[in-house]
């Protein structure tokens, strides 16, 4: 039994032969070298450029011989534990995190998360490279409750940026838990920061405590399934900086619930949908999305998603700054306390033609909610001039029933 490190030492007395059957000193798991000549792009490996390429992890040099864990010639995934991430809840994996974000970054590789705590005191950062052969980046983790990533520093949260132009990159990250400390209000950083990608899907992934649980900027035709971000400041936020608004957003089972100051928070959006998610007891607006057609006529549809327990905000406030339609299609509204004003409330800023269509909403007055004539279930307002709405909700009194003042 040869280990790496005794193997790729330096005056190591091992052979170099053509394929090596060793151990890794970090997973104790056994790993297979081959001898290259080439990364894996096809161009050479010499002493010019081996500086950049040679990691000491997956691509490794001994004597004037290079060497590549044969995993990347399978391609297959690369387990963290590789690069130095221990999971034991102890140890600051900091480092090797950001090592292997780094490899994984720059050459388009899986990278897998193992079964354990996964202990981060700053950020991590995955710098994706956009080339025609490397443009995307996987993040794999165990599953939910099974990889658990702990930021206890003052920052902490995983983030992925493209170097892109206009976000030409894809990104699939999967199964972890990111937390900060359980207590009694969120303590610091964004769990989950993601700039300027293409084709974004992230599945399966909780996040708990954080300022904000996710940020996503510059983003679309992206994919959120089954992600819950839960007590925290913000669940969910996203915006455009430079490159495109959110668009193409696709919400499926989410959960965003008990934020202290918004569930999800969107501006200027066209064709985001959201689809059987909860939005529970979060204070201050469950979901706010403004409109300005930057890039289509289409903003909200909303379907078949849960509203609860919302407090000190109403459960959708949407801002319409240009024409276009938005779709409210079988949710469920139950107002719980006296402080929530109003379950749907849209704001027009805009003299041009909007269609809102709300079909087959159900609200619900209980709890210690007090109905009455100043808190519709859903209000419109602003410039209503153009306003056109179609209403076939069902409301428990009259007084619930959609107004549009003047």
């Amino acid at each position: 039994m040869i280990y790496t490190e005794d193997f790729f030492t330096q005056n190591s007395p091992y052979p170099n032969d053509d394929l090596v059957q060793l151990v890794d000193n970090l997973t104790k798991e056994n790993v297979n070298y081959k001898k290259v000549a080439v990364w894996m792009n096809g161009t050479p490996i010499n002493s010019s450029n081996e500086a950049n390429l040679i990691d000491g992890k997956i691509y490794r040099k001994k004597g004037t011989d290079y060497y590549v864990n044969t995993l990347i010639l399978s391609g297959s995934e690369l387990n963290a534990g590789l690069f130095g991430v221990k999971a034991d809840g102890v140890t600051d994996d900091s480092d090797a995190l950001q090592k292997a974000f780094d490899f994984c970054g720059k050459n388009g590789w899986k990278l897998k998360l193992p079964i354990g705590e996964i202990v981060i005191t700053k950020n991590i950062v995955c710098a994706i490279t956009a080339n025609i052969n490397i443009n995307r980046f996987q993040l794999i983790g165990s599953g939910v409750n099974l990889t658990f990533i702990r930021s206890i520093g003052s920052t902490g949260g995983l983030h992925f940026v493209s170097d892109g132009p206009n976000g030409s990159v894809y990104l699939t990250i999967t199964g972890f838990t990111i937390t900060r400390p359980d207590v009694t209000n969120a303590s610091g950083a964004i769990g989950v920061y993601v700039k300027n990608i293409m084709e974004l899907t992230i599945k399966d992934v909780e996040v708990f405590r954080f300022n904000i649980g996710m940020q996503i900027m510059d983003t679309c035709s992206s994919l959120f399934e089954n992600v819950k971000t839960h007590w925290g400041d913000k669940g969910f936020y996203s915006e455009m900086v430079t490159v495109t608004p959110p668009n193409l957003l696709t919400f499926i089972n989410c959960h965003f619930n008990s934020n202290a100051v918004k569930g999800v928070e969107l501006y200027r959006i066209h064709n985001v949908k959201f689809d059987g998610c909860g939005f529970e007891s979060n204070n201050g607006n469950a979901l706010e999305a403004s409109f300005a057609a930057a890039n289509g006529r289409v903003g909200l549809n909303l379907i078949n998603s849960y509203f609860e327990g919302t407090s000190n905000g109403v459960d959708v406030y949407y801002t319409l700054n240009s024409g276009g339609t938005a779709d409210f299609i079988g949710n469920t509204f139950n107002r719980l306390t006296s402080s929530i004003y109003t379950s749907v409330f849209v704001l027009s800023n805009t003299a041009e033609k909007s269609y809102l269509n709300f079909v087959g909403n159900g609200f619900l007055n209980g709890g210690k909610f007090i109905p009455n004539g100043d808190k519709p279930a859903v209000l419109i307002t602003g410039n209503t001039a153009n306003i056109h709405y179609t209403d076939t909700n069902y409301y428990e009194t009259a007084s619930d029933e959609l107004i549009c003042l003047p």
